[in-house]
């Protein structure tokens, strides 16, 4: 259970910490840090706290002390629900950070500080530890970054630099503009500044941006003691595995810790190491790496270029990638061009930037439709009550795309499909027109009824059940088919949004809808 924070703000009186103190520790809470300062005559106090009871509990025990009718006290679990109110205690006193960091995690920081004003953000990001002060670099988006670095000292930005791993540290200088990351990297350390200029040759959304050098890397003939004794004396990020090369540099296999416990001391490393079924080149792209991973169930992926050992991937890095891909693949199929990385520090431009663009695409392709109607204007003026029936129409077609699209979007993105087989295409083919062949009858039938129950006309009602089931047969193999064809055009599959697949289904409604109602009305 996460600890809790209650937030008080009351007119101030003597004995009221106290108070409230001892009312918390009545009702069983670890209380793990208290602050308070006083402005305006008011009290303002936060408590963190340690209990396995609710938070109406909490709250309760506040109230019984706290007498003031017009007091705001606000109790909450630690983490997004608590935001609100540690930024309006940090507003103030922003100083306070430096202490509150001894209890919350950089990721709440993280949203805290988002949230300040500018002035308030500058005084809390200083009273920040470097350690801190790093995680919050390592897990911001760019543009918040951009806005740190310009309210941080360059000393404190270095500080911050060296609490991390290189491969950790090139994370954060991706993020930063060219020519303060020159500056940045000029100061420090020789070793440091080696492997990370090494790292920073990669693009970030590649192997070689994701993986990690910091392991055990040894030679062949060494022996499990040597292994153990660099495990036990060298600061590694991955500890559960050894790398073992031979005397050029090429990957001869990787050894778990697991597996060199079992091993006398005396055991070479290049006998008890293991072939890697798979490595991937520095330049591979990342999610090419995380679906290798999930469908070889690796924990480690190691990375070569000619033959050399580089570094490996980590899956804890890959749960990272499978994040970032799932908000881009959700934001294309929802129709907006550019993913917003965080929507609370994302400007107005880069809001408008990412949704206008697929919007006017989209307008453009659905004025053909307003065309096909036009064209067909002389059908509906003899059948008025057809138009009643194209929205429902459309939408159907739309919805049923739509669950293509996404079904297929998946088993892609899970490689249970590819893009480059006949077999699945015909597999996707047939399983799709059996179910949609199902779906359509069912709704055909459905439609027939109803259209007929609005038009009292049995050709309306035909001209509606025809249109539907033609219709679902369309939009289920398209919506099916084409995030095959734009996978092998090399095209992000989820580009085939939702609105896209939607507009090509309206467009294709008018046009069938009309020419089989003007058949049967002839």
């Amino acid at each position: 259970m996460p600890n809790v924070i209650a937030y008080i703000k009351t007119r101030d009186r003597p004995g009221l910490l106290q108070d409230v103190t001892r009312s918390l520790t009545g009702i069983g809470a670890n209380i793990l840090l208290s602050l308070g300062y006083v402005e305006d005559k008011m009290a303002v106090l936060l408590f963190i706290i340690e209990i396995s009871r609710e938070i109406e509990d909490v709250e309760g025990a506040i109230r019984s002390v706290v007498k003031d009718p017009e007091a705001r006290i606000e109790v909450s679990y630690v983490g997004p629900d608590a935001v609100d109110i540690l930024q309006d205690f940090l507003e103030s006193r922003p100083e306070l950070a430096g202490t509150l960091e001894r209890v919350l995690e950089p990721p709440d920081l993280h949203d805290i500080i988002l949230r300040l004003s500018e002035g308030a953000a500058r005084r809390a990001l200083a009273a920040l530890s470097p350690r801190t002060l790093a995680w919050i670099l390592e897990i911001a988006d760019k543009q918040t970054v951009e806005g740190i670095v310009r309210w941080v000292e360059l000393n404190r930005l270095l500080q911050a630099l060296k609490e991390l791993d290189p491969d950790e540290a090139v994370d954060v200088l991706q993020k930063i503009d060219e020519q303060l990351r020159r500056r940045l990297l000029a100061l420090l350390p020789p070793e440091y500044k080696k492997q990370a200029g090494a790292l920073l040759r990669y693009p970030p959304d590649s192997a070689g941006g994701i993986m990690t050098s910091s392991l055990p890397v040894l030679k062949g003939y060494e022996t499990a003691a040597v292994a153990l004794y660099h495990l036990r004396s060298g600061d590694y990020d991955i500890r559960d595995t050894i790398a073992v090369v031979d005397g050029a540099g090429r990957l001869l296999g990787l050894v778990e810790v697991s597996d060199l416990l079992s091993q006398p001391p005396n055991a070479r490393l290049e006998d008890i190491a293991r072939r890697p079924r798979v490595t991937v080149s520095p330049w591979e792209d990342q999610e090419t790496v995380a679906r290798l991973m999930l469908r070889y169930y690796l924990r480690r992926l190691p990375v070569v270029e000619d033959d050399r050992f580089l570094g490996v991937i980590a899956i804890e890095d890959v749960a990272y990638v499978l994040a970032e891909e799932a908000a881009e693949d959700i934001a294309k199929l929802v129709g907006s061009e550019v993913p917003v990385e965080r929507y609370v520090s994302a400007r107005i431009k880069e809001l408008v930037k990412a949704r206008l663009p697929w919007l006017l695409i989209i307008y453009l392709i659905e004025s053909i439709t307003a065309n096909v109607l036009k064209s067909y204007e002389h059908v509906i003026a003899r059948a008025a009550v057809l138009a009643a029936f194209i929205p429902l129409i459309m939408g159907t077609g739309g919805n049923v795309g739509s669950q293509a699209v996404g079904l297929i979007i998946r088993a892609l993105a899970l490689g249970e499909v590819s893009e480059r087989s006949r077999s699945d295409a015909l597999l996707i083919v047939r399983k799709e027109l059996a179910t949609s062949s199902i779906i359509a009858l069912a709704f055909s039938l459905v439609g027939l009824g109803f259209a007929y129950a609005v038009s009292r006309s049995m050709l309306v009602a035909l001209a509606v059940a025809s249109t539907l089931f033609t219709v679902i047969l369309f939009a289920d193999l398209a919506g099916a088919l084409l995030p095959l064809a734009a996978r092998r055009a090399g095209v992000d599959p989820a580009s085939v949004s939702t609105p896209l697949i939607t507009t090509i289904v309206d467009v294709s409604v008018a046009f069938i809808y009309m020419h089989i109602a003007l058949i049967l009305l002839s």
